[in-house]
């Protein structure tokens, strides 16, 4: 399955990084829990006895219809740590994403994309204590990022449903197993011998996990769950980043 998710928002992270310097002056051993009653845990929902492809179908729609989850995990590539931290509602989210030494706070609300780099990010750049006087200046405040800037905008798409429940070669229906306890059956991809996608046989086809069973991987939890910090910034925190960067 799709593990290059934190692979893409690592890459666009890094292309912000670039922008943004410009300016001037993750556990991944997390166990899945589905956030929903034992009772509700009992029934076999009948997805292991079908096909692949209508398994991660079912996971989609699982998740779409749970309306809000929280996704959390990590990965290394060319010996960089890469992790996210996002909880969503809808098309909404709120929550973090790292590479190395840097990361993001990213916020999309009711279509606006906000960005908040940290220090360590323009550290990250070899900034040095410039660092130190960008970070200052931005303060708390958040860069609001264009819809139209679709560079930048392509960072935001990083918890698309659609985008991370998808294979990237042909998907395979593995053996079933369990995951911190709960039944779940695996779906392999043909392009990707290490990572699978773990959904729930029990209850909602959810999915619990993407990746490894432990180490790499993303996990899934918190389903159908209010989260009060997913709101927009309050129009003094916000600053417009086609003015600092002078792209628009």
């Amino acid at each position: 399955m799709k593990k290059t998710t934190l692979q893409a928002g690592a890459a666009a992270l890094a292309a912000a990084a670039m922008l943004l310097a410009g300016c001037g002056s993750s556990d991944s051993s997390d166990t899945a829990s589905t956030g929903a009653p034992a009772a509700t845990q009992a029934a076999d929902n009948g997805v292991a006895a079908l096909t692949a492809d209508e398994i991660l179908a079912k996971a989609k729609e699982a998740l779409k219809k749970a309306g809000s989850y929280h996704v959390k995990g990590s990965a290394t590539q060319d010996g960089t740590e890469m992790a996210m931290d996002f909880r969503v509602s809808g098309v909404n989210f709120a929550g973090t994403l790292s590479m190395g030494q840097g990361d993001v706070e990213l916020l999309l609300v009711d279509g606006k994309q906000y960005m908040r780099p940290s220090e360590g990010f323009y550290t990250m750049l070899g900034m040095g204590e410039t660092a130190k006087t960008v970070t200052a200046a931005l303060g708390t405040k958040w860069l609001e990022v264009s819809a139209t800037d679709k560079s930048m905008s392509s960072i935001f798409g990083i918890v698309n449903i659609d985008e991370m429940l998808s294979s990237t070669g042909t998907a395979a229906k593995g053996e079933p197993a369990q995951l911190d306890g709960r039944p779940v059956i695996t779906l392999t991809d043909s392009d990707d011998a290490t990572s699978k996608l773990f959904v729930a046989t029990t209850g909602e086809p959810y999915p619990l996990r993407m990746g490894e069973a432990t180490g790499d991987g993303i996990t899934f939890t918190e389903f159908g769950d209010t989260f009060a910090d997913i709101k927009a910034p309050a129009a003094d925190q916000v600053l417009d980043m086609a003015a600092l960067t002078g792209k628009k």
